[in-house]
C-alpha cells in the first residue's frame, strides 16, 4: 500500500514539476507549486516506509533527506526570505534541483526495467543525464527569468 501512494505522489509530483514550463510568479504558478510542493513531501514520507532494497535505512533513505532538505531551501525564500533582493532567483534553483533530484529518482526505478543494459549506460541515461540537463535548463537565462518571474507575481 505504501508503494502505491508513494508511486502516486511521485507521479504527481513529476507531472506538477512542469510547470517550469509556464510562466513564472502567476498564481497559476502559484497553485500548481503547491500541489508540486506537498506532493514532494509526501513522496519523501512515504519514502521511509519503502524497505524492500536493503531490508532496512539505505541510500535512498538518504537521498529522501536530500530531496526534503532542496525542498526546503527552495521554500524558504518566497515564504520567509523575500528580504534577499535575489529570492527569487535563488527559490528558482533550488526548485530546479527538486525538480532534477525527483527525475533522477524516477531514473533510478528504470534501473530494474532494464537489467540486462551495462551499469555505465543506466548510471548515464537515468543520472548523469537529466543532472546536466537540468542544471543547463536551470542556470540557461536564469536572470532573465527571474526578472519575468518577478513581474508575473500576483498576476
Amino acid at each position: 500500500m505504501i508503494f502505491v501512494v508513494h508511486t502516486t505522489f511521485s507521479i504527481l509530483a513529476l507531472l506538477a514539476g512542469l510547470i517550469f514550463l509556464l510562466p513564472k510568479g502567476s498564481k497559476k504558478h502559484k497553485k500548481i507549486g503547491y500541489i508540486y510542493s506537498i506532493s514532494m513531501i509526501l513522496c519523501v514520507v512515504t519514502s521511509f516506509g519503502l524497505f524492500n532494497l536493503w531490508g532496512s535505512f539505505g541510500v535512498y533513505h538518504v537521498l529522501s533527506i536530500v530531496s526534503f532538505l532542496t525542498l526546503v531551501i527552495a521554500l524558504y525564500f518566497p515564504l520567509f526570505g523575500r528580504k534577499n533582493k535575489k529570492w527569487i532567483l535563488q527559490h528558482s534553483i533550488w526548485m530546479g534541483y527538486s525538480y532534477v533530484g525527483l527525475v533522477m529518482a524516477a531514473g533510478s526505478h528504470l534501473f530494474g526495467v532494464f537489467p540486462d543494459w551495462p551499469n555505465w549506460l543506466r548510471i548515464g541515461l537515468f543520472w548523469v543525464f537529466p543532472y546536466f540537463t537540468g542544471s543547463v535548463l536551470i542556470f540557461k537565462n536564469k536572470d532573465n527569468r527571474a526578472e519575468k518571474a518577478a513581474k508575473n507575481i500576483g498576476k
